[in-house]
């Protein structure tokens, strides 16, 4: 098995403040693993089992969500280091809610379940990490919901994809058409029509057939 060095696991996210003795008695006493993707190979699937925590160490991930009903697909784009859902280790439901796809060749550090409850119980920092890391998950999404969303289409556009992200910020790809997504906000299809052309001519996205 490849070996982590100290440098490489305090970059990680959940890892950053942890000691070095600490890192060793990881490296030592925690079962893990460093698996390589090629590109275009799948990394985890939507509504697969989380049975895993997956920090990504090296390369790009595409990350993609289908709704329920697969009327529309939100396509987004992930740079290491960065981890894939942690919080799917626990909860009501234990599966991924999103697809993740290498993009380039990446290389990920897999740590089993069993291995997380360890780190737990074992490394205050990393405990912390992952309360930090919940909080601010959940303060985000609290507080977007309280924010003005029926301020006209392009913000309600703008809420539309904003919410359903996984990251704020980076490329996005929404793959529906303009009826569904006029469903999707409660505007009619001219609406829609005109607020993406408007926001195309600001250069704030591109448009392509059902795209």
């Amino acid at each position: 098995m490849e070996s982590l060095t100290s440098e490489i696991l305090a970059s990680l996210p959940l890892f950053q403040g942890i000691g070095k003795n600490e890192l060793a008695q990881f490296s030592d006493g925690v079962p893990h693993s460093i698996v390589k993707y090629n590109k275009g190979q799948t990394i985890v699937s939507q509504d697969s089992p989380c049975r895993h925590l997956i920090l990504i160490l090296q390369g790009t991930v595409g990350v993609s969500t289908d709704a329920d009903n697969k009327i529309y697909t939100l396509h987004e784009r992930l740079h290491s280091p960065t981890a894939i859902q942690p919080e799917m280790l626990y909860g009501i439901s234990l599966r991924y809610t999103h697809s993740y796809t290498a993009q380039t060749e990446v290389k990920a550090l897999i740590i089993p379940k069993e291995g997380v409850v360890t780190m737990y119980s074992h490394f205050e920092v990393f405990r912390l990490n992952i309360i930090n890391l919940l909080s601010t998950k959940i303060y985000r999404q609290h507080q977007w919901f309280w924010h003005n969303h029926d301020a006209g289409t392009e913000k309600r556009i703008v809420h539309f994809i904003h919410s359903r992200c996984s990251y704020p910020a980076g490329e996005k790809i929404l793959e529906i058409s303009m009826e569904q997504l006029g469903r999707q906000i409660n505007e009619p299809r001219m609406k829609i029509s005109h607020s993406l052309n408007q926001m195309q001519k600001k250069g704030w996205l591109l448009l392509h057939r059902g795209k």
